[in-house]
């Protein structure tokens, strides 16, 4: 047996002996008393010999030891390929009009607005795509996005009605939620989109009310803060609600202003906060303005320490594949039928890997080169993060996966926050669970049983 390469350590700085143990490639987390860290440690360095029975197979079964023969990368690799390759799963991210009412400084959309809707004819084709799929299918997940998505309620309403029979007659699980800037999200709207099973929706806000609007002005120049504000008021707790604040340079300093808006209208405990990172993506946003990555995660962490509910949400498990834009059964349409892999890439005809109507009708010509559709499937399917030189020799590998697939084909690839902050973040997470079980239950020890996925101990 050997220790694990993906083990992060964190040794008490009270002097205490004691120490926090995570792995990467299984998610395990414990809190080792003094005397264990100290056996794990000589074993470490010695291969002293564990007496206790019982704490050497908590080590083995959590990660922290393996065996002498075991090679964790392809381990990590064939949980990936198992990910990408699920075909149980069916994502759909749809845009049924590319047009939009706001006009974001930093919309990685810029330029590709159209005032398009998608027609019954894409809405069939989608049906038979699904349809082709559904035999083998267990769960299908629909993300409703544009453009603004809720200025085509109709198309989503009709859709969602034709998708769910297709689901009904098949046996097969579905859940849907939508991005939406939130200006048209009135209650009515909200009703309609509970009606249609839309569960989640994604809405931004990035600071106070002039930060906001100077960010998130309307197409006509118009405010865009105070509306969907008043909307907020009026919706939560009917529907789940999460709440993106996207930061760079000129707003990183609001966060608390979104958090203090959402608390003063009684909102706040109703809503989910995390952050987003503006970033130049398709070279629309000035990268001069975006904030490193290790910044970023400062506000984050910040963010995290001071909400319970997002510093468990964000516990780092590790990963098979990144996103959608690298699982094999995971697609974008937009509002015309065209395909595409990533929702970055939406609207930009270089990077369509087909179209809904071929994807059903292999006769169907169409305009888009085997070529093309090879270079754009292959771009982002066929990336391995454990043969990198890079992210293959990183311990943070497995919760990371190589990062963003987008990010890394612009050339644009950072490293997950987790890199700058996982430490901080691990110490609050162990304290928080710590002393939810210091009333019930004085064992903390590796002994201790697995709580849920994470494997806290």
């Amino acid at each position: 047996m050997r220790p694990s390469y993906y083990n992060h350590i964190i040794e008490n700085k009270t002097g205490s002996g004691d120490a926090l143990y995570y792995n990467m490639r299984t998610g395990s987390l414990a809190h080792m008393k003094a005397e264990e860290h100290c056996q794990f440690q000589a074993y470490a360095a010695e291969r002293k010999e564990i007496a206790d029975p019982r704490f050497l197979e908590d080590l083995k079964h959590c990660g922290f030891l393996v065996e002498d023969d075991l090679d964790e990368k392809k381990d990590i690799k064939l949980r990936m390929l198992e990910a990408r390759s699920d075909t149980s799963v069916l994502s759909l991210t749809i845009a049924p009009t590319m047009e939009c009412d706001l006009r974001c400084v930093y919309c990685y959309e810029s330029g590709r607005h159209s005032d398009g809707y998608m027609t019954e004819d894409v809405c069939d084709d989608i049906c038979r795509l699904v349809e082709m799929e559904a035999p083998h299918l267990e769960r299908l997940v629909v993300v409703w996005y544009g453009g603004e998505p809720l200025l085509a309620i109709r198309q989503i309403e009709e859709l969602t009605d034709k998708i769910k029979s297709i689901c009904s007659k098949y046996d097969i699980g579905y859940s849907a939620s939508i991005v939406t800037n939130g200006h048209l999200l009135t209650e009515e709207v909200c009703d309609k989109l509970l009606g249609s099973d839309i569960t989640e929706v994604q809405i931004t806000l990035d600071g106070d009310a002039d930060t906001h609007n100077s960010r998130r002005p309307l197409a006509t120049g118009g405010d865009t803060y105070g509306t969907i504000l008043a909307n907020l008021e009026k919706i939560h707790g009917k529907i789940a609600i999460a709440i993106r604040i996207n930061i760079d340079k000129e707003n990183q300093d609001k966060v608390q202003d979104v958090i203090e808006g959402l608390k003063e209208r009684n909102i706040y405990e109703d809503v989910f906060c995390y952050l987003g990172q503006v970033t130049p993506v398709n070279g629309v946003y000035e990268d001069r303005k975006c904030l490193s990555t290790e910044i970023y995660s400062k506000i984050g962490l910040d963010l995290w320490l001071k909400d319970p509910v997002s510093l468990e949400a964000f516990y780092p498990l590790p990963m098979g594949n990144y996103c959608g834009a690298d699982h094999t059964q995971s697609y974008v349409i937009d509002a015309k039928g065209d395909m595409y892999k990533c929702w970055s890439d939406i609207g930009i005809m270089e990077r369509r890997m087909g179209t809904v109507k071929e994807w059903v009708d292999p006769q169907k010509r169409s305009d888009i080169s085997d070529a093309q559709s090879q270079q754009i499937i292959s771009s982002y399917m066929l990336y391995d993060p454990t043969e990198d030189e890079k992210c293959g020799a990183c311990r943070f590998m497995p919760i990371c996966m190589g990062g963003c697939p987008h990010s890394r084909i612009e050339k644009n690839q950072s490293c997950e926050q987790y890199r700058y902050d996982l430490s901080e973040y691990l110490q609050a997470y162990a304290e928080r669970v710590l002393n939810e079980r210091r009333g019930a239950h004085e064992d903390l020890s590796p002994a201790a049983e697995q709580e849920k996925d994470t494997g806290v101990m």
